[in-house]
């Protein structure tokens, strides 16, 4: 069967898809993404590469489609549109490809270990699916931002599917912000109310998907093999947000972050795994250094104890991966 995603990114995270794709093309017998690409480079780049499993689609169609998202966009920040934007490529591929009758939104920075049919299963036929952060102990202070995390989300064209859907994108439209208000937060924390309105809603257990440096510290991570196990159960696919990096050796996983120290098979089987990866499709450039905030190039005090604190525990942690 078929399987239709899609996902969004711009040169800054091209070598994140890349990446994912490839693991896709190995995990993901029959499957079709579309890359929402919101920079002429990225979409030049996927053009070029001629990929039958990618459909390439530039943010000036998205736009030219749903006028709505881009009349928002000067109110926003790069980030905070994009987040918008996260609801609306799953409208602009329903409304575009009426024979999809399932499709599923992807993060970028995803990488699938092994396929991920396991998670069909789980959905069958229902109408909705996503996947909740499940901190570990010291992240559950960061549940006031969503209990779910935007990685994964499935839609059926059924009533229930596109209803949700449709409220999802006007959410986004009318509010849509890199902070906490109440009980909005970005495009994440209006899932919250997803179980309570939907009955036709599955959030997936298994506990292979969705492992990220947020809840690693919950589970029992081992290689077998080839295989590496959550408690037990295949790893289907890690997110690598917070993934940084330090220098032209250096990264950071942000496991740290959650007073977790990540064991050996996290360290070289996943996140270096993933790093070379990365590198090999950026040809070596600094694939996830983060872009400094120039409000905050004039570091003050307060800013460079809480970042010596950060290295500190970095260190203590184990939490740095040379490459």
């Amino acid at each position: 069967m078929l399987r239709n995603y899609c996902t969004i990114f711009d040169r800054n995270y091209l070598a994140r898809f890349l990446t994912m794709h490839d693991s896709m093309n190995e995990f993901c017998s029959d499957f079709r993404i579309f890359a929402f690409c919101m920079d002429d480079e990225s979409y030049a780049t996927i053009l070029s590469l001629g990929q039958q499993s990618v459909v390439p689609v530039s943010y000036r169609d998205l736009e030219a489609h749903d006028t709505a998202i881009s009349s928002v966009k000067q109110t926003r920040s790069l980030i905070e549109y994009y987040f918008t934007c996260t609801p609306a490529i799953s409208c602009y591929v329903f409304d575009k490809f009426d024979n999809i009758n399932l499709l599923t939104y992807l993060d970028s920075d995803l990488l699938f270990f092994s396929s991920p049919e396991p998670i069909f299963e789980e959905i069958g036929d229902k109408s909705l699916a996503i996947v909740e952060h499940r901190f570990s102990k010291y992240g559950r202070k960061f549940l006031n931002l969503g209990i779910f995390n935007v990685a994964w989300i499935t839609y059926r064209r059924d009533i229930q599917g596109i209803e949700c859907l449709q409220e999802y994108r006007q959410q986004c439209i009318d509010w849509c912000f890199d902070y906490l208000d109440g009980d909005k937060y970005a495009d994440q924390k209006y899932l919250d109310k997803w179980p309570q309105k939907y009955s036709g809603l599955v959030v997936i257990k298994n506990k292979g998907v969705n492992l990220a440096c947020w809840n690693v510290g919950n589970y029992k991570i081992e290689r077998k093999g080839d295989t590496i196990l959550v408690d037990g159960n295949k790893l289907i696919f890690y997110h690598f947000a917070g993934l940084r990096q330090k220098s032209d050796k250096y990264f950071t996983t942000s496991i740290s972050s959650y007073l977790v120290k990540p064991n050996r098979t996290i360290k070289s089987n996943i996140y270096s795994f993933y790093i070379k990866k990365l590198r090999s499709v950026s040809l070596g450039s600094d694939i996830t250094k983060k872009t400094v905030n120039p409000k905050y190039s004039n570091i003050s005090l307060k800013r460079l104890i809480i970042n010596c604190f950060r290295n500190l525990r970095m260190v203590l942690f184990g939490d740095l991966i040379k490459v």
